[in-house]
């Protein structure tokens, strides 16, 4: 086909279109899996304030500078210090304070010993050996310091991360939302699987919906609508010419060359522009994709395994520029555990499953004689792609795609 273009120019002629979605303020709470778009920084010291490391008594250093075994030091305890004590008073020369771990250290007090290093009477404790200065005491931001950067801009916000700028009193920062997306399955002989008892078993199960939802929930998207459409180019057209259209829109099936494939008219009647008509992939030769304001739309081929391999090769880059994730420098590369081949032409998208080892992703092709496509892909963790005509031995590298990296 004289407009199929190469994987890499599809993928270039996309990012040119693609913009992270604007980000909004949200409490840390509320930004946990989105993409920060600035640095977040902690807005105070953690512990604000020296704070006691053990449960014992906060004294002065210089007060049992002379203290030893045979010669003890005591000090009066004049009142405790709770982890959640304020304003308590300050410790006085020849006096302690009782203080439990994580409570302030009072001022006037520069260590703290624990309680099985000190004898009890009473009122008052007995201390035989002396302690340097800061001794069982955490200082202001000994854990982390004002202005430390909790989240760097582009980096995905984690349940742990969330934590962190709460306890630094971060309020709200600034977050990109959830990209959303609308999948539609084209087929007259497709049923909705997500019907229910009211699904009409006479036709096929529209698995491809399935896929598709899936994938771009894995991703990070959220998804507003899916559903089947019957082969009827004017409830395409009406589809596609809706008002608030999502960031994203996947359809499967309808880009062949028969009479019933009319995504391709479909979407150019509706008012979206084509980025590429073509792709040179196998599988997904047939896919191409569209524009319009700010909508993406990406028409795959209607098998399964089809749309697996074209989300993984051409649309998970969309979805991370589309998220605010930053696009990968370099491919992620897989030691193979067994040698594959791949026929001349174009690029091939393979199944395979993978597992970390040490340090190393390995890939595993799922392509055997008694193994169909379909149980494949059930098995599939991403794909691998191999240039037409190449072949890798095991144990060498093949470039990967997966949701899981």
């Amino acid at each position: 086909m004289s407009d199929t273009i190469s994987r890499s120019r599809a993928i270039r002629r996309l990012l040119k279109l693609v913009r992270p979605r604007e980000a909004v303020l949200v409490s840390p709470h509320e930004a946990v899996g989105l993409i920060a778009s600035h640095n977040v920084c902690a807005y105070c010291d953690v512990p604000e304030q020296p704070c006691s490391l053990r449960d014992g008594y906060a004294l002065r250093t210089a007060d049992i500078e002379k203290s030893g075994p045979i010669k003890p030091v005591t000090l009066t305890v004049t009142h405790t210090v709770r982890a959640e004590s304020i304003d308590s008073a300050p410790v006085e020369p020849g006096t302690t304070a009782r203080v439990l771990t994580g409570g302030i250290v009072p001022d006037g007090a520069d260590a703290v010993l624990a309680e099985e290093d000190v004898v009890i009477d009473g009122d008052t404790i007995q201390v035989r050996t002396p302690v340097r200065s800061g001794w069982f005491v955490r200082p202001a931001g000994g854990e982390i310091k004002q202005e430390t950067i909790i989240v760097r801009a582009g980096e995905i916000i984690t349940p742990q991360a969330a934590a962190v700028m709460i306890r630094t009193r971060v309020s709200s920062i600034h977050a990109r939302p959830k990209p959303t997306a609308r999948v539609i399955s084209v087929g007259s002989e497709l049923s909705d699987p997500c019907c229910g008892d009211e699904c009409d078993t006479a036709r096929f199960p529209a698995d491809n919906l399935i896929v598709s939802k899936g994938l771009l929930e894995q991703s990070g998207m959220e998804i507003t609508e899916i559903g089947v459409l019957p082969d009827n180019l004017d409830r395409l057209v009406s589809v596609l010419s809706s008002d608030n259209l999502p960031d994203l829109i996947i359809t499967t099936g309808g880009t062949g060359r028969s009479e019933r494939d009319f995504a391709r008219t479909g979407a150019k009647q509706a008012g979206f522009t084509t980025i590429f008509n073509h792709v040179d992939l196998r599988p997904g030769r047939n896919m191409f994709a569209a524009h319009k304001d700010n909508t993406l739309l990406f028409c795959l081929p209607g098998p399964p395994g089809a749309v697996f391999a074209c989300f993984h090769a051409i649309i998970l880059t969309a979805i991370r520029r589309l998220r605010g994730l930053p696009d990968l420098e370099t491919p992620i590369m897989a030691r193979l555990e067994n040698g594959i081949s791949a026929k001349p032409g174009g690029q091939w998208l393979l199944f395979c499953s993978l597992a970390i080892e040490g340090a190393t992703i390995v890939a595993t092709p799922l392509i055997k004689k008694d193994t169909p496509p379909m149980l494949a892909m059930a098995h599939a963790d991403g794909i691998a792609i191999l240039s037409g005509g190449d072949s890798v031995l095991p144990g060498g590298e093949v470039e990967i795609v997966s949701t899981r990296f």
